[in-house]
């Protein structure tokens, strides 16, 4: 991709000049010099103003947008399989949220594999910014949770799911279990309203008729894990996240109608859309999706 295309590229999906110019670390009036020589090139307005300082493609802009996109992925293909033909290492970028970088942690075969095969890059974070990554090109693959907003520009892999358990102390299991049986208000430790996560939770819990109270909202498991622990309340975690815990019993399982609480959070393994992957890392997917159903409610 030509380095006009690609700053283009960047504004359009930064949003706004200065935050594209941060991404590339570049001026923002070299920034605007590069597009304006781009529509030039092209004869066509590809961007206009919007509010706060933001921009907005223009139908020929998204013409020349849709053409970048495709141009990258061609591009990607063509050094993957250039590399794959050698005895280079592949470079990938893998995202994945907390509860798969447990569980990866966990499979030491398939990760080692993994590692003698490609250049292998990690990153741990929330499905938004995973799903921002793989958009951009900065992720080759992301393991997110799933959610309603469909894109056209994903490619959804391989489907899995998670479990999700309520845990607490228990010094204040007694408690917490007795506001749940009487519909009570439930000290509650959230993810944010914004995840997709919160999302799942949200209506679980509202179909289950448990009135949580929120008293912490945070992006972290780890965050609302050791609120947890210190007795502030109860929380919605990942089982992987939490089982040695509940096996040391330093936490336990809050119930609902006499069984333990779990919710399923179906998970998704995105690639953008026509982007090649190397057979190694489907590989993986599969070992993980196998190692998920120990922990998935049947």
């Amino acid at each position: 991709m030509n380095e006009g295309l690609r700053k283009f590229v960047a504004v359009v999906e930064a949003g706004t000049f200065t935050k594209a110019a941060e991404v590339l670390h570049v001026s923002q009036p070299a920034l605007s010099v590069a597009v304006r020589n781009l529509e030039k090139s092209v004869g066509a307005k590809l961007l206009e103003s919007s509010g706060r300082h933001g921009v907005v493609l223009t139908q020929a802009g998204q013409v020349v947008y849709a053409a970048a996109l495709e141009h990258r992925r061609v591009e990607q293909n063509l050094k993957l399989q250039l590399i794959s033909l050698g005895e280079q290492k592949v470079p990938l970028q893998l995202g994945l949220i907390d509860s798969v970088a447990v569980l990866l942690a966990n499979l030491p075969e398939q990760l080692q594999l993994l590692e003698m095969t490609t250049e292998l890059g990690l990153y741990v974070a929330n499905s938004e910014s995973l799903r921002r990554g793989v958009l951009q090109s900065e992720l080759d693959v992301a393991i997110i949770v799933a959610d309603d907003q469909a894109d056209d520009r994903l490619e959804i892999a391989a489907t899995t799911a998670d479990t999700l358990v309520l845990v607490c102390t228990p010094e204040v299991k007694g408690d917490l279990q007795a506001k749940i049986d009487a519909r009570d208000p439930l000290p509650f430790l959230s993810y944010v309203r914004s995840s997709a996560t919160y999302s799942i939770i949200d209506t679980a819990l509202k179909q289950s008729k448990i009135h949580a109270q929120t008293v912490l909202y945070s992006s972290s498991p780890a965050v609302m894990l050791g609120m947890v622990e210190r007795g502030k309340g109860a929380a919605l975690l990942p089982r992987l996240l939490v089982k040695d815990k509940l096996e040391s019993g330093s936490l336990v399982i809050l119930q609902h109608k006499a069984k333990p609480y779990e919710i399923q959070r179906r998970l998704h393994v995105v690639t953008l859309k026509g982007r090649k992957i190397p057979p190694r890392l489907v590989g993986l997917a599969l070992a993980m999706r196998q190692q998920l159903k120990a922990y998935t409610i049947t």
